[in-house]
């Protein structure tokens, strides 16, 4: 049995922190004393995908109170934490049961002891394995929002360090309090209490964890096929760029080392369970280009070095006034390059991305097409160089397939002109009715955007903007574009938490 089958049964006690009764699995269970317990298919389920093992004489003990060591553990299976902490706490000996299991989790930031010590035999109280469940579903950074656990009569109980990650939980409704109307943040969990605590999440925002051979989230058995938002493909053949956006808002961008025909590529875009834009089911147009007028088999390990080399980077984007955090991280795999893009701040990052959305109007179509239409009046300022409008009417592309008019038009309709530096490096201008659609849906932009950047190399971007305006062949306009994105890439990489790249998103009023 799926843990999202659960959900309901859990819902009328939030957390599950008090007694309940639900069917017995008729599975044989995996534990010698949990036959009959209210906790018997989530215990089952949970050692089925091999986050909790029990005890050598083949008990669970599922009304034992869990311990800070076994609570570290459970957590580095669910995750299948390898990587180890650098700093060690005092009451953590090297060669103990658990060392590896604390270590991992301090350096996720799940759980960080206190005052150098770790405590690894104290019983978890329920304030600190909903601290550390928090950081564990919504991430680890801290909330801006104010802490509120009025609803709870004694959520003037909860430890100051605890609230504000706690606050982040009731707001999200992944917890509402016990029956008796209080959240008993001193008393100790039960080791069941914590794997029905664990299968909360189903149907909230969290950080996916696609660690299982099977593709699955670790915590909510979710594919990626399912928590897909947003996904766009080239391919070459059987080699693909891949981007997917996933419902925590994070992001994987694949690339592989291959050479590739570039004479004849096809591009895939999916939307779905983007509610803000009205899409719940899958939408998906993809368009074959027989003929992309390049020659030649270029070496996307070449074209997209950056890519390979990336360690680590940080964007922050303010949309409206809505900030979130991004940290980018790469594998620096010689093979297949991956750029991981999440916030720790899932609620922070929701928020922004819904403001931007707030913009939009959708609607859908009868035909099964996509395309982008640029609205006449929009602008990109590189440094000093401005491209614009150069025709009156709009800019629309959807002669995809058709390279040669695609470039055609885009040079008929734009500019460059020299332009005063501003504040800001980069900065665009996307005025009220540019479209994009995706199959049978459409978002149209309802009032004008502002976009700035700052951080990126803008002295090399203008260069490549006008020379990409005169660019002669396809080819060398594709290089040139594909360069900019490799600039674009190793100018991110090595910014900081403090200093990163970033992205303000305004809209007319």
């Amino acid at each position: 049995m799926k843990i999202n089958r659960l959900v309901s049964m859990l819902l009328a006690v939030a957390m599950v922190f008090s007694m309940f009764v639900v069917v017995a699995s008729a599975e044989e269970p995996a534990f010698s004393d949990i036959k009959g317990h209210w906790a018997e298919e989530i215990i089952n389920d949970w050692a089925a995908h091999k986050v909790v093992n029990g005890y050598p004489d083949g008990t669970y003990k599922p009304d034992n109170y869990i311990t800070r060591a076994e609570f570290a553990q459970v957590i580095k299976n669910l995750l299948a934490l390898t990587a180890k902490a650098e700093t060690g706490f005092s009451d953590v000996a090297e060669g103990a049961w658990y060392y590896d299991a604390v270590m991992c989790v301090a350096k996720v930031g799940i759980m960080i002891g206190d005052g150098g010590k770790f405590r690894p035999d104290d019983y978890i109280t329920r304030e600190e394995a909903l601290l550390a469940y928090a950081r564990l579903v919504i991430g680890v950074g801290e909330d801006d929002l104010a802490d509120d656990l009025s609803m709870f009569k004694d959520g003037d109980e909860v430890s100051p360090w605890a609230k504000d990650r706690i606050s982040a939980l009731v707001r999200e409704g992944i917890i509402l309090g016990m029956p008796d109307g209080k959240i008993h943040p001193k008393d100790n969990i039960t080791r069941a209490e914590l794997l029905a605590m664990l299968s909360q999440t189903e149907d909230a925002d969290h950080n996916h964890y696609f660690v299982g051979d099977d593709g699955t989230c670790s915590i909510c058995h979710k594919s990626e096929e399912a928590a897909l938002k947003f996904y766009l493909g080239v391919a070459s053949g059987e080699t693909k760029v891949e981007m997917k956006v996933y419902n925590d808002y994070s992001a994987h961008i694949t690339v592989p080392a291959k050479e590739v025909d570039a004479s004849k590529v096809s591009v895939t875009v999916k939307m779905q369970n983007v509610a803000s834009l009205g899409v719940t089911d899958a939408r998906e147009h993809t368009v074959a280009i027989e003929d992309t007028g390049l020659t030649g088999t270029p070496n996307l390990g070449d074209w997209l070095s950056n890519a390979f080399t990336f360690e680590e980077g940080f964007v922050k984007a303010t949309i409206d006034g809505e900030s979130c955090l991004y940290k980018i991280t790469g594998d620096q795999n010689k093979e297949l390059a991956t750029l991981r893009a999440s916030s720790d701040d899932i609620c922070a990052t929701r928020d922004a991305w819904h403001t931007l959305t707030s913009f939009v109007t959708t609607s859908t179509q009868e035909a099964d097409d996509s395309y982008i239409l640029i609205a006449n009046g929009s602008s990109l300022r590189i440094g000093t160089e401005l491209l614009c409008f150069e025709k009156e009417d709009d800019l629309k592309l959807d002669n995809f397939n058709d390279i040669a008019a695609l470039v055609k038009n885009i040079k008929d309709h734009v500019k460059l002109v020299a332009a005063d530096a501003g504040d800001w490096q980069i900065e665009g201008l996307l005025k009220a009715g540019t479209t994009l659609a995706v199959s049978n849906s459409v978002a149209v932009l309802d009032k004008d955007a502002t976009i700035k950047i700052k951080g990126l190399p803008a002295d090399t971007l203008k260069t490549l903007l006008s020379d990409a305006r005169a660019a002669g062949s396809n080819f060398e306009l594709a290089s040139l574009l594909v360069k900019a994105v490799n600039e674009v890439i190793g100018a991110v990489n090595g910014t900081t938490e403090a200093a990163p790249v970033e992205v303000e998103i305004s809209f007319a009023k």
